[in-house]
């Protein structure tokens, strides 16, 4: 009887070969942590990168420089500001976005992207900054800005606004400064920096809001007899949203 001939053993694949896909894997896993760690590290201003550098320590609040100390910078009224940023596109004002706050995170390592604000603001509403701000102990003021067409007429309202953080540790500074007061920003003393650009549509004239923070601390005059201290935030979240206030004043 004719027995059936026994299939031909399989093949093996020399050990060397999987010796290089193990290597090869390994390269490739190194390669992808690599280019993940050099994202995160390049692009702080995205949440999610932050937190992982926050657990690493690898994050530093502001630092605590005087008003003297403040390093220099290109400054601009509200004219000058809308003129610049009234006709960005969407996507252009983002990215702009992520450069101020990467600049803001990273201590001021761009001095290029360093613009101050100056000019007179009409304030439209405070509020207190929490948890779930950029920063916080602070408080925020919202302002229009009001521009004089000529040295002959009264200043009237300019299609920019203003939201003005101020870090500080003095609980009632915040009810110092109150809605139809009038808030004058200059480059000095004042150091505010831009953080964020952005457009309120929902009229003919597009309004630019202008999002600004001081870069060096002393104290802030509150009328002419008031002042508080100003202080560098000890810790940042940019996962706080920006505008800090409704895209709309409160009636």
């Amino acid at each position: 009887m004719r027995r059936d001939k026994e299939p031909p053993p399989k093949k093996r694949s020399p050990a060397y070969y999987w010796w290089t896909l193990a290597n090869v894997l390994a390269l490739c896993l190194a390669v992808i942590s690599w280019l993940m760690f050099l994202h995160v590290f390049r692009h702080p201003e995205i949440p999610r990168n932050y937190e992982i550098l926050r657990k690493l320590g690898r994050t530093t609040p502001p630092e605590p420089l005087p008003e003297m100390e403040a390093p220099p910078g290109e400054s601009a009224d509200p004219r000058a500001f809308y003129g610049r940023y009234a006709g960005r596109s969407d996507d252009e004002l983002q990215a702009l976005n992520a450069a101020l706050m990467r600049n803001y995170l990273l201590n001021l390592k761009e001095p290029k992207l360093i613009q101050y604000a100056e000019g007179n603001y009409k304030v439209q509403q405070v509020r207190r900054l929490g948890p779930d701000d950029l920063f916080h102990p602070g408080f925020a003021v919202r302002a229009q800005a009001m521009i004089a067409p000529d040295e002959f007429s009264e200043p009237a309202p300019w299609p920019v606004v203003i939201e003005y953080l101020f870090p500080t540790e003095h609980a009632t500074a915040a009810e110092w400064i109150a809605p139809g007061d009038l808030l004058a920003v200059s480059k000095f003393p004042n150091c505010a920096m831009l953080l964020h650009v952005s457009k309120l549509e929902g009229g003919d004239t597009p309004v630019v809001c202008l999002t600004v923070a001081p870069i060096a601390f002393g104290n802030f005059k509150a009328g002419k007899d008031r002042q508080f201290k100003l202080k560098a935030p000890a810790a940042l979240n940019p996962a706080g949203p920006l505008p800090v206030f409704p895209r709309e004043p409160e009636s």
